[in-house]
């Protein structure tokens, strides 16, 4: 990869070099380097990526002996995971917490798409740069090449995951919250 800047590549290698240290039987290493790479999956965002990096981390901290550090980490991973919709993956962290004896994560049932929970996804952020750029939802399509409907689709996850009720709303939002200008900049700079 040389200087290049790829954020996901680097993850992804840093994700790898963890797994032949487990392997290799150099736990501390091991865990070290899924902590690293679940902040690289953080810093992209791919929450999902960046939790099972930690939970991994977590059972290295286990075979360690730290029980007390590897137990409480994948308690909060549990809890987020169950945050983030990643239901079947929280339910198999509890189950594996109650069989150590450890707290065992009650799983909420909540709204949001696994991987991106209540955060807006890469697509509902273009969509949403879009609609804030006073675009309808015809024209976001074709932009966009999708039909109609998926944008409507879209429209509406976001408005549920801003929190708001109208697309006037969600637009006013996501200026405030400062979505349109970091998206803004990262198109710039893909470009």
């Amino acid at each position: 990869m040389g200087d290049r800047d790829a954020a996901a590549p680097q993850a992804s290698l840093i994700l790898c070099r963890a797994i032949l240290a487990e392997a290799d039987g150099r736990i501390a290493d091991a865990a070290t380097l899924f902590s690293r790479a679940a902040a690289a999956w953080e810093a992209l965002p791919r929450p999902y990526d960046a939790l099972l990096a930690r939970e991994s981390s977590a059972r290295c901290l286990l075979v360690e002996g730290r029980d007390e550090a590897g137990l409480s980490l994948l308690a909060a991973v549990a809890q987020a995971l169950s945050e983030l919709g990643a239901h079947n993956d929280a339910d198999r962290i509890g189950r594996f917490l109650a069989g150590r004896g450890g707290d065992v994560v009650a799983v909420a049932r909540g709204r949001g798409r696994p991987g991106y929970g209540n955060q807006l996804s890469p697509r509902e952020l273009e969509v949403v740069r879009l609609l804030a750029d006073g675009l309808t939802n015809r024209q976001i399509a074709d932009v966009l090449v999708v039909s109609a409907q998926t944008i409507a689709s879209q429209v509406k996850s976001a408005m549920r995951k801003m929190d708001v009720s109208s697309r006037t709303a969600l637009a006013v939002r996501v200026v405030e919250s400062g979505l349109v200008g970091e998206l803004n900049q990262r198109t710039a700079s893909d470009e």
